[in-house]
């Protein structure tokens, strides 16, 4: 039997934006706020749980959203589900996921 999932404490997620085609403009952390928030917005509504981002690397386009521990798979699962943004195909890949120290 598998141990039991942790479901509490902060989670930090750490993911890369992509494009199907490369963007006109800069990618960069405001760019990357919107996309999360505009995919979590679709996708969950007005239930989407709290989330703050805390990294962002313009040249690898890979960010950070810290969330809690039982909101990870919600949250993961918007953010999958998100292939389209202002008429651009997009895609998330999963890098890791780390426990955030207390």
């Amino acid at each position: 039997m598998a141990p039991k999932a942790k479901e509490h404490g902060m989670r930090e997620l750490t993911v890369k934006l992509e494009y199907e085609r490369e963007p006109k403009d800069r990618v960069d952390m405001e760019t990357f706020k919107s996309v999360i928030s505009a995919a979590y917005i679709y996708v969950l509504g007005q239930t989407v749980p709290t989330y703050t981002i805390g990294t962002f690397d313009e040249r690898s386009r890979k960010g950070t959203i810290i969330m809690n521990a039982k909101d990870l798979n919600l949250l993961w699962a918007a953010l999958s589900i998100y292939g389209n943004h202002f008429g651009q195909k997009i895609a998330f890949h999963y890098f890791s996921i780390k426990e955030e120290e207390a």
